[in-house]
């Protein structure tokens, strides 16, 4: 695992940092997220660096003009298919607010009134807040607590809401700081969990995110890669799933393990198993919709539009035609 995120560490950034082109990162990724069948997208993206890279080789585009640029490519991407009469395949995107969890406590204050503040100005933007990077070797949870009962208090206070989507127990480790994250992100009042790997460890924290409805973020090919389980079969999706968690498969880094879109993990999954069928990655694609940070409207409204799409690929599959 550490020689993949060292890997990580080496292609993350570079030309994606360069202003001229992130639109163009911006659109190829939601295209290819189209063209795979996805019709909503909450995206990690990493704001580490205070600033793109600019024309002029200088970093001097602050965090409000990369919102500017993916608000503007968004819209494009929207009116194209509008225009392709295809509006129903996709309703748009959000992001989640992430940077790398070796920043110090009183760094994240930085980031975190950052957050807020692109919040107030991009709502429709901003879906959460996450800390990412290798749980194994970066800071729990516990070491950010401060700032991050801050931030909760912050937003009562500007009037916000940007829940929490923490990355949690990915590892193999049993009562270590990364299998102890679980614990703090549950109590932090995390909306969902990334990875989530180490959770059927512990009985009561299933049951909890059985209670609350919280779901997990299952990364199948990436839990491949990073040698968390040595083969899907291995893997510890159907212990989630016969635990009655909600879970919502995702892609991980698919630019770099590349993988892009979700299809190639939901075939893992489905060629897996005796058991998984049509029926069981219907509710997949379901509980991703439901377990969003859409509004309660949006929310009804995308998943009506899912199952439409839903129905017609049924009836393509029943033609012959899939």
């Amino acid at each position: 695992m550490a020689e993949v995120y060292k890997y990580f560490s080496s292609v993350n950034g570079g030309l994606i940092r360069f202003a001229p082109i992130f639109p163009d990162y911006i659109r190829e990724f939601l295209k290819s997220s189209i063209e795979d069948g996805i019709n909503y997208v909450e995206a990690r993206v990493n704001f580490l660096f205070k600033y793109m890279v600019g024309e002029d080789g200088e970093e001097n585009i602050p965090h409000r003009e990369w919102l500017l640029m993916f608000d503007r490519v968004l819209t494009e991407v929207k009116d194209d298919m509008q225009r392709q009469g295809r509006e129903g395949e996709f309703i748009g995107a959000r992001i989640i607010y992430s940077t790398i969890r070796f920043i110090t406590p009183d760094e994240l204050y930085w980031y975190l009134e950052d957050c807020i503040a692109l919040k107030k100005e991009f709502p429709h933007l901003i879906a959460g807040f996450d800390l990412v990077g290798n749980e194994n070797e970066l800071k729990p949870l516990i070491d950010y607590i401060e700032p991050l009962l801050r931030f909760k208090e912050r937003q009562k206070e500007e009037g916000v809401d940007i829940p929490f989507i923490f990355h949690a127990g990915e590892t193999l480790g049993d009562g270590t700081h990364a299998d102890d994250n679980l614990y703090d992100a549950l109590l932090l009042g995390t909306r969902r969990i990334g990875h989530g790997y180490s959770l059927v460890k512990h009985p009561k924290l299933i049951e909890v995110c059985r209670q609350k409805h919280i779901a997990i973020e299952v990364c199948p090919i990436s839990n491949e890669i990073l040698r968390l389980t040595s083969s899907m079969p291995m893997h510890i999706l159907p212990i989630l799933v016969n635990s009655g968690v909600p879970v919502a498969l995702c892609s991980d880094d698919p630019a770099v393990f590349g993988n892009m879109g979700l299809t190639f993990d939901f075939f893992q999954v489905l060629v897996s198993s005796e058991l998984t069928g049509l029926d069981t990655l219907r509710q997949f694609a379901r509980d991703s919709l439901e377990h969003s940070t859409l509004a309660d409207d949006e929310k009804q409204y995308a998943i009506a539009l899912w199952e439409k799409e839903w129905s017609k690929f049924i009836d393509d599959i029943v033609a012959g035609s899939v």
